[in-house]
């Protein structure tokens, strides 16, 4: 009973697909036939006029007479008829009746070309004669051409003229020769013949339209959705990331503030244990936020010199911990040289990569190798691990994907990868990959980075790039923080006091603020909160600077990363850390802001 219905539907369907195919179908034809009518209104009757002047001496008076008022009785009744109708395929209401209209209009004149053989043609020479064979044959030609979408309209027109002039073979002997009645009967069947061809060709055509016109309102309606559900899922992402992110940051501040000395060997294992989870779920939430900027497209590209070596190193000690735990060895070849392009972006791109190599890499060694071909700077992340199938190395770079033949090895969102084919397309760079399952795999960036080749430039460059220790760029530094939580002011307090920073905890509140300010020379650097209490952190940025009249460092810390505020913080001359972030991340963020000023 259910296929039965289904099928009932489905030809239902095709039924209601195929009658609106038919009214799309007359439409057209009726606005063609009604533009092509419009169109020979002048032809319809000026020929009849000039019958008179070369007629007029060999008809019978009253029998050219009758003719010229019958035609213009037709062709006036023709032209208020057509003029009448809307010519536009989408106005036309009815167009069944609009080519009712319009075939009885044209026939109208066809019966009166048809009606002079009658009246006129007997009375003529033969060189009259042939002119008005002339003139009614070029007459159903051209209706050929206008009328012929619809059979009916070009019948109604061009029977009334042919039936007279093929019959008037058996007039009188000397009427016209019969070899030219055949030749005459013989050009309006192939007339006939081509007209219906091209009937059958134009309606196949407005058929193809609209069915194409159909079918790019389908994908326009499903482009539309995909765009929809982008959208959906950013505004969800963001949303459950803002709400996710705030407990999670206090989960952060509560395990910084436990001193892992003070716990007994069995309580620090399963510390250690908890602070490895919140570390993932942390790189998880960086994953989340990375795609919420490249949806709202705020990641902007520098292209500044910097030094690979200083790279190399920087990657590794970021991911040597995690490859070490796993006992696994991970290797860095890495040439001395300058390259000019965005270290931070080519940064982030190797790491999601070294990361992901050791997560699917159980035992043996991980290689971050950098080679200089052509004076461009190439990157390859190697493995030992368990290999990517080959129909599985189109998708990888897919967002959320994660193949289910290595779901043991998953503790993240299947977004590393996807970010970084992302941010390879943003420094116009490309990612490849060589994978064999059991074997390793071998991910390749090819960037456009140019490396610096002349050793006094490099040299140079070399110098600018060296920074304080890390241990002094805080020392004697005024940083002023705004944050609602005591906790985590007093967490802040703690770990920018331990660098040698002197920290100043400004209130919230305009009047308490400009009292404590009068009392501060300078400020190094503002550290604030985005939603505060009463306010929100840019406000107070600003009424600081404005009390300094300097443009002071700042950093906004916030757990918002909705598109929109992600523009409104890329606008602001402030760098902006997400919630969750650790107090250490916090000072390196000052101390870099602090350098470049």
């Amino acid at each position: 009973m259910k296929q039965y219905t289904a099928s009932t539907a489905s030809k239902k369907l095709s039924l209601r697909e195929e009658d609106i195919n038919t009214v799309h179908v007359l439409r057209e034809t009726s606005a063609h036939i009604t533009k092509a009518a419009r169109s020979a209104t002048l032809a319809n009757v000026l020929a009849p006029l000039t019958c008179i002047p070369m007629f007029i001496d060999e008809v019978v008076y009253s029998n050219l007479v009758m003719w010229l008022y019958y035609m213009l009785a037709a062709v006036s009744v023709r032209t208020w008829m057509i003029f009448r109708l809307a010519y536009e395929a989408d106005k036309i209401l009815d167009p069944k009746r609009n080519l009712q209209i319009i075939t009885f209009a044209l026939g109208l004149v066809g019966f009166g070309w048809g009606l002079g053989w009658i009246l006129l043609a007997p009375d003529l020479l033969m060189v009259n004669r042939m002119i008005y064979v002339y003139m009614t044959t070029a007459a159903m030609i051209s209706s050929m051409f206008a009328y012929s979408v619809n059979t009916p309209t070009f019948l109604a027109f061009t029977l009334p003229i042919m039936i007279p002039s093929l019959s008037s073979v058996l007039w009188t002997a000397n009427f016209f020769p019969w070899p030219f009645t055949v030749g005459l009967a013989s050009l309006y069947l192939v007339v006939f013949k081509i007209a219906k061809s091209f009937a059958q060709t134009f309606q196949e055509s407005i058929r193809l339209r609209f069915r194409n016109e159909r079918l790019y309102q389908e994908l326009a309606n499903e482009r539309d959705q995909s765009i929809a559900a982008n959208v959906a899922k950013s505004k969800f992402i963001a949303v459950a990331s803002h709400d996710l992110r705030q407990p999670m940051h206090a989960v952060n501040v509560y395990l910084e503030l436990i001193q892992l000395d003070d716990l007994p060997p069995q309580e620090k294992t399963i510390f250690t244990k908890i602070r490895s989870s919140i570390t993932t779920l942390n790189a998880m939430f960086d994953s989340l936020l990375n795609i919420s900027q490249l949806d709202a497209d705020v990641m902007q590209v520098s292209h500044r010199a910097f030094s690979l070596k200083e790279l190399g190193y920087a990657i590794r000690d970021l991911t040597e911990a995690t490859a070490l735990d796993k006992g696994l060895t991970l290797n860095l070849v890495c040439p001395d040289c300058v390259v000019h392009g965005d270290k931070l972006l080519l940064q982030q791109i190797i790491i999601n990569l070294v990361s992901n190599a050791i997560q699917y890499t159980e035992a043996g060694s991980v290689e971050l190798r950098f080679e200089i071909e052509e004076d461009c700077l190439i990157i390859e992340v190697s493995d030992t691990g368990c290999g990517i199938a080959e129909a599985e190395q189109a998708q990888i770079f897919n967002e959320f994907f994660r193949a289910d033949r290595t779901r043991s090895l998953h503790d993240g969102l299947g977004l590393g990868l996807s970010i970084v084919q992302r941010l390879s397309h943003l420094i116009g760079a490309e990612v490849s990959v060589f994978s064999e399952v059991g074997v390793g795999s071998r991910f390749t960036v090819t960037t456009s980075f140019s490396v610096l080749v002349n050793e006094e430039d490099a040299v140079l460059t070399r110098s600018t790039l060296k920074a304080p220790h890390p241990h002094h760029i805080l020392h004697g530094k005024h940083i002023a923080v705004i944050e609602d939580n005591p906790i985590i002011v007093e967490a802040y307090r703690h770990t920018l006091a331990s660098k040698g920073a002197y920290v100043q905890v400004l209130s919230e509140h305009e009047d308490e603020l400009f009292a404590q300010l009068e009392s501060i020379d300078h400020l190094d650097c503002i550290l604030c909160d985005y939603r505060l209490s009463q306010t929100t952190g840019d406000l107070l940025i600003g009424k600081i600077r404005e009390n300094y009249n300097e443009d002071i460092p700042a950093i906004i810390v916030t757990a918002d990363t909705t598109p929109s505020h992600i523009h409104l913080f890329a606008a602001l001359n402030v760098q902006v850390l997400h919630k969750p972030i650790s107090f250490q991340e916090i000072a390196q963020a000052i101390e870099r802001i602090i350098i470049t000023g």
